[in-house]
């Protein structure tokens, strides 16, 4: 018989990110389920927002313990920030700096090769996570690709359980629980004295109406559907009954009040789709409001206050683009562009092209006349060769807005006050639905080619910053959280070129 064990993390304050209060609540309940549960030989609860090297080294350290040993389960559950990087997914802890992303997260793909090293039969991850609302522009798959991909290459039998798909975050109780949790719990109350599937649980969440009416849960499974999560005794039904009983309001993990409407009495099939409609439009633009938005955008962006250290040391100038193809004259927006046609979600953007020339080898027959018996009796012969042939073919290049908009991106030259210091570009540009606002940002140095002449270098990867359109303090917040992240760069580059 092997062991059955559980990895619980819970990170709800963090330096650089919004905190997420409730998250201590999910890790105070998840924990009550699996010690009540009395299901599990050994478990691991990394709580009071461990950073990443705490994080990293108690997970790893205790999986090591196990690697020799005979796994018949290991059950993962984590809540807090989470992020898309590249084609991968990332956990963040309390010190993550965008700046040193492999350095304060764990990729997930990462943590899979940690719990492959046990061999688990079964494995179970139970993800609970706000998106941090940061990606690197390369990325193009979502969370279903990736959880997807994990599920299939590193595990034998599996149930991933995510509290969002896509761009969306996930939402939290008041002064309670994350909603997908509590749902977790509640699913277990109506098994009591039975044994309750990793299915059940599943089921039960995707009914879930309080969840239905917030996000949209991303459940995969590589496996039997008859796999059991624990027996729902009573003891256990009764902690969590006295724990999840009360019903505040619903904020999200950013912190926006919204009304929760557990409270009302069931409604109708056409009632609740009424319902939904009506509440899912309350974050969706006319077009006045996204102007306003818009503008409140540029308004965040000018009026931010660089650190001390770069107004000392740098003039800086602010520099409004009104088109795109007046950005891409000074930048390339190649990936940019690809991200918005890689994209499932519409914007009011469209992908332009341009011509590349490339070199392809054609084949051309040769027919030779031969004389003589040869000829006679073999006819004539062929001869093949491969010529080189110039051909063009279409590539995404740049994108243009579809929608009016008070500008299309702004531009900050930071120009030295010293001639030891390197030249840098801020740049900033965006797309946006009558929901959703993406934003894009980065830096490039400048390289000098003589006192006068400087060539922008392309090495910076784009970053992106999501928020709801409607939402003018999430903007807000997200601008100064960005040029925050831009700040904390150049610092680094200033320090790096002094040393």
């Amino acid at each position: 018989m092997g062991k059955k064990i559980a990895i619980l993390v819970g990170v709800s304050k963090y330096n650089s990110q919004s905190d997420l209060p409730p998250c201590e609540s999910d890790l105070e309940l998840m924990t009550d389920i699996i010690k009540g549960s009395e299901k599990f030989d050994d478990f691991i609860v990394l709580g009071n927002s461990p950073t990443s090297v705490e994080a990293k080294d108690k997970i790893s350290g205790f999986i090591r313990q196990y690697q020799n040993i005979k796994i018949d389960e290991v059950f993962v559950y984590y809540t807090g920030h989470g992020a898309r990087h590249g084609d991968d997914f990332i956990y963040l802890f309390s010190d993550f700096d965008i700046s040193k992303v492999e350095q304060t997260s764990l990729r997930n793909s990462e943590f899979d090769a940690m719990l492959k090293s046990l061999t688990p039969a079964l494995t179970i991850k139970v993800v609970d996570a706000c998106q941090a609302g940061t990606e690197y522009i390369k990325s193009k798959n979502d969370l279903e690709v990736i959880f997807k991909k994990s599920s299939s290459e590193s595990f034998n039998k599996t149930y991933f359980l995510f509290s969002s798909s896509s761009s969306q975050s996930s939402m939290a109780l008041e002064g309670d629980y994350s909603v997908f949790t509590k749902s977790f719990a509640k699913s277990l109350i109506s098994f009591e004295g039975q044994d309750i599937r990793y299915r059940d649980v599943m089921a039960y969440i995707s009914d879930d109406v309080s969840v239905q009416k917030h996000q949209t849960p991303l459940f995969i499974q590589q496996a039997d559907n008859t796999e059991v999560f624990c027996s729902a005794s009573q003891d256990l039904i009764s902690a969590i009954k006295a724990k999840v009983d009360g019903k505040p309001n619903l904020i999200s993990h950013s912190g926006i009040p919204q009304k929760d409407k557990e409270e009302q009495p069931e409604l109708s099939g056409e009632d609740k789709l009424i319902d939904a409609i009506r509440n899912k439009s309350k974050v969706y633009c006319s077009e006045e409001e996204a102007q306003k938005s818009l503008s409140g955008l540029i308004d965040s962006i000018t009026d931010f206050t660089w650190p001390s250290l770069l107004l000392s040391l740098y003039q800086i100038e602010a520099e409004s683009i009104q088109y795109t193809h007046q950005l891409r004259q000074i930048h390339p927006l190649q990936s940019i562009a690809k991200w918005i046609n890689d994209s499932e979600e519409s914007y009011f953007a469209k992908v332009t092209y341009k011509d590349e020339e490339y070199e392809s080898k054609e084949k051309v027959v040769y027919e030779e006349n031969h004389l003589g018996v040869l000829s006679s009796i073999y006819g004539k012969q062929k001869r093949i060769e491969y010529q080189p042939v110039t051909k063009y073919r279409k590539v995404v290049d740049s994108f243009e807005f579809t929608a009016p908009s008070p500008s299309q991106a702004m531009i900050f030259n930071f120009i030295p006050k010293e001639e030891v210091l390197p030249w840098f570009k801020v740049l900033l540009t965006y797309v946006f639905s009558k929901d959703a606002l993406i934003l894009f940002y980065k830096y490039e140095l400048e390289k000098e080619v003589s006192w006068n002449n400087r060539i922008m270098g392309n090495e910076s990867q784009w970053q992106i910053s999501r928020c709801e359109l409607k939402n003018l303090s999430s903007i807000n917040e997200a601008i100064n959280k960005s040029l925050q992240d831009i700040s904390r760069s150049l610092k680094e580059e200033i320090n790096g070129c002094i040393v």
